[in-house]
């Protein structure tokens, strides 16, 4: 067997979250493997970290040790448990110059396909990265806040990653129905590193700024 340490997935038609011990990304040689607990009544994670903290891999983690599920195969945790859902993700997607539709505007589409089969649907599975990237601030954050509010509302499951740290807040405001999870990295003889470790609360890190000195920017001439 290639991989022994995988294990056998519960799928089940009656379960209410998804449970997963030592879970990693399958197709990593070296991947970090985190624990991740989501149930019905708590079913959005808020993913918050810095610039390659590790965001981004969680999202494409879970959803594709979900797949594997779903097709009958061993998935790359200890222990997996899961209901049927039907996944729908918002990730990487890119303009279209033909039919003059903006990165923005794709993302839109997407998201209410999104919308539109948590409504009809019933019990779907999200996965949002970098909601509204392509907009202001102030339009972006005001954006997101209203659309993870109504898939919480119809009890949708899923994960959002995002760099706006003022969304945490509702974790507060929806008494804990959207909870806030986080990676951080850390310095060590003026080098950047990361343990990607799946941790509770917002987060407290940013490390844009080194990351803009790295690249050879002048970061006083900046200010």
């Amino acid at each position: 067997m290639d991989h022994p340490n995988w294990g056998v997935p519960e799928v089940a038609e009656g379960s209410s979250g998804i449970v997963a011990v030592k879970m990693g990304h399958p197709l990593l040689g070296n991947s970090v493997c985190n624990d991740l607990s989501m149930e019905k009544n708590s079913g959005i994670l808020l993913i918050t970290g810095s610039n390659m903290s590790g965001k981004s891999t969680l999202l494409r983690t879970i959803g594709i040790n979900l797949v594997l599920a779903y097709a009958g195969a061993p998935v790359c945790a200890q222990r997996f448990g899961c209901p049927i859902l039907r996944i729908y993700t918002c990730m990487r997607v890119s303009d279209n110059l033909g039919e003059s539709i903006s990165s923005f505007y794709a993302e839109l589409l997407r998201i209410k396909l999104i919308v539109s089969a948590s409504k009809t649907e019933g019990k779907i599975f999200f996965l949002l990265d970098e909601i509204f990237k392509g907009t202001n601030s102030q339009d972006r954050h005001a954006g997101a806040k209203v659309l993870i509010r109504q898939l919480s509302k119809v009890g949708a499951m899923g994960l959002v990653s995002t760099h706006d740290l003022e969304l945490g807040d509702l974790e507060r405001e929806s008494d804990r129905r959207i909870r806030n999870y986080h990676f951080r990295e850390y310095y060590k003889n003026d080098e950047i590193h990361f343990d990607y470790k799946l941790r509770p609360g917002i987060s407290t890190t940013r490390n844009a700024m080194y990351l803009i000195k790295m690249a050879g920017i002048e970061v006083d001439e900046i200010f």
